[in-house]
């Protein structure tokens, strides 16, 4: 059994609505003010702000709002909102934990290398990170998405005067309130983090039909 995790992005002009499908997802403010209506109910978001919103909802505002939902649906992603997607093995009838947060990286930060006690989708902020995810060494510069399992080792070096990326995991609901950070060695267990930590939210949700 499986869930689908997507990155998405919705750009709304003054005047415009996006309609969202239902979902459990992460809604995060890149810039501007969006109004979401949902449940009867209506969150204002200003930039650099983040909800847990679970269901279908309306986007209202003039900003830029990037998503992290985790679905029932295996349709096709939409070419049009999606930035990344990936299938996840979870039962979809299960109780899930979605965590969300913002990573800050002070100038010349590395971090140790690590693992997660699960997956996540980041998406950089500002600045511009040097990482490596398992065997792939990449440049990630501001406004680009990337998955991680958890499983593979992970270092994140920041080679721009600051940098800052948002996240969202689809945990275990056993992790409530615990760290995820798992450190590879020993060695990397004593070494400093050397990055600051926003959480937005950390809720167990089931997924909406």
């Amino acid at each position: 059994m499986t869930i689908a995790f997507a990155a998405t992005e919705d750009v709304l002009a003054p005047g415009q609505r996006a309609t969202l499908p239902p979902a459990a997802r992460a809604l995060y403010v890149r810039s501007g003010r969006v109004v979401i209506a949902h449940d009867g109910a209506e969150t204002t978001l200003t930039e650099d702000s983040c909800a847990l919103i679970a269901g279908a909802a309306t986007l209202a505002g003039d900003g830029v709002v990037w998503g992290f939902e985790a679905t029932r649906s295996m349709a096709a992603p939409d070419p049009l909102r999606t930035v990344l997607h990936v299938t996840l093995p979870r039962d979809p009838d299960a109780p899930l934990l979605l965590r969300a947060d913002r990573v800050d990286f002070p100038p010349g930060a590395a971090t140790p290398r690590h693992g997660h006690a699960g997956p996540g989708i980041r998406r950089l902020i500002a600045g511009r990170l040097f990482a490596e995810i398992g065997t792939t060494h990449r440049r990630i510069d501001a406004g680009e998405t990337w998955f991680e399992s958890g499983e593979e080792p992970v270092v994140g070096r920041n080679i721009a005067p600051a940098s800052a990326f948002v996240r969202c995991m689809v945990l275990d609901p056993d992790l409530l309130g615990r760290p995820t950070f798992r450190p590879d060695s020993a060695e990397d267990a004593a070494k400093p983090r050397a990055v600051g930590y926003r959480p937005f939210f950390d809720t167990i949700v089931t997924l909406p039909h």
